[in-house]
């Protein structure tokens, strides 16, 4: 039973591979090198191609380095996250009020 589960696993990946391809000829390393992942984090989605797809898309930062280098291509790009510039004065600014003591010095 468990020899045929993974055949499905094997045959979802593939599939979820190749969907957005018209024609990828995935090898049976590449097939091997996400079914432990597919088990691991998307078991719940086995058969569904696509939501096993989905699910290893959205476990990438967790998935194994191999598995990551098989998907890589068909990942989505991911947004970009513009940094925001602090409302105050730059820290080095010779301008800028202090709020520490003025004089550090003991009397």
């Amino acid at each position: 039973m468990r020899g045929a589960m993974r055949k499905q696993i094997a045959l979802a990946i593939v599939l979820a591979l190749g969907a957005g391809t018209v024609a990828l000829a995935a090898t049976p390393e590449e097939e091997q090198a996400c079914t432990n992942d597919a088990f691991q984090f998307c078991q719940n989605f086995i058969p569904d191609r696509n939501r096993v797809f989905s699910c290893l898309v959205d476990n990438r930062r967790q998935i194994s380095a191999a598995c990551h280098t098989v998907m890589a291509p068909y990942f989505p790009a991911e947004p970009v996250v513009a940094l925001k510039k602090p409302a105050g004065p730059a820290p080095h600014d010779k301008n800028a009020k202090s709020k520490g003591p003025l004089n550090l010095t003991p009397r």
